[in-house]
């Protein structure tokens, strides 16, 4: 652990307080050093790099509200059809799986493959359909955002409707059959019973999503490349071209502990909403 996380970790905030880059990586320990010159640098929209930082959190942050609530309605109402009694349910749920287990690589290859913007089937399917009139260029520009979206909806919804349907199985029937003698719709039993008892195990959820989709980097990469563009840039994609393409490492330090102390602080909100005690029953 300390080679793997604690030296890695240790050794990028120092360099986030240098100027590194290729010229001085040779003897990095003499590298200018220059404060917090990089984090103002990161932080300042008026930089060509700090501009293009600043529009990746937004976009990150617009990316995570879009998959992580879309997804939980889907992962939800799928969830809800699958608490029921019905013949293959066992096999249903096996197969429901599959987007999640599938390889990030693979899935995304193929989403990309799909969204092609001459041989693709989504603007084949979308001309039929008369939803556009014209073939649309859905992995470049402003519009390959909402490209990865949907790959990441499609990826990411069968494990939140597993969690969910966890969840729902230990929901007391007897809550159920007393809100039935009282003469309560399904509407009711769901708004006054179902999703009341879902509250603990789907704020846990939603952080561990937010966790996980703030720190989104295969599917923007295997989708778009190393460049997303300004549209659809994330930090990861970032950070990545900035010390590894552009060889500044500095500032490519300096983000990542930005974005490490962005996840640091939902990190905590999540160690404190499973700490014995903060979870209700």
């Amino acid at each position: 652990m300390i080679l793997v996380h604690i030296l890695p970790m240790l050794w990028g905030f120092i360099i986030s307080f240098s100027d590194l880059d290729l010229y001085t990586i040779s003897d990095w320990s003499k590298a200018p050093f220059i404060g917090i010159g990089n984090y103002l640098e990161g932080l300042d929209i008026n930089s060509p790099t700090g501009g293009r930082f600043l529009r990746s959190l937004w976009n990150i942050t617009y990316y995570g509200i879009a998959v992580i609530s879309i997804g939980y309605f889907i992962g939800l109402g799928v969830a809800l059809i699958l608490n029921q009694e019905f013949i293959g349910r066992t096999i249903v749920r096996g197969l429901i799986l599959l987007p999640y287990i599938i390889p990030d690589s693979v899935a995304y290859s193929v989403w990309r493959f799909m969204f092609q913007a001459r041989i693709g089937i989504v603007n084949k399917y979308l001309l039929s359909w008369g939803l556009i009139s014209e073939t649309k260029v859905w992995l470049v520009g402003d519009k390959s955002i909402y490209a990865v979206m949907v790959a990441s909806i499609w990826k990411g919804w069968p494990f939140t409707c597993l969690i969910l349907l966890a969840g729902l199985q230990t929901i007391p029937f007897e809550l159920y059959d007393a809100a039935k003698i009282d003469g309560a719709s399904i509407w009711q039993q769901f708004r006054y019973i179902t999703f009341p008892l879902l509250m603990p195990i789907t704020s846990v959820l939603l952080l561990l999503s937010t966790l996980w989709n703030f720190n989104a980097f295969n599917q923007f990469y295997v989708m778009l490349g190393d460049d997303p563009g300004v549209a659809a840039e994330v930090p990861s994609t970032l950070i990545l071209r900035e010390a590894f393409n552009s060889f500044h490492y500095g500032i490519g330090a300096a983000m990542s502990v930005i974005l490490m102390v962005i996840m640091l602080i939902f990190s905590i909100l999540y160690i404190k909403k499973i700490r014995p005690g903060e979870v209700e029953h």
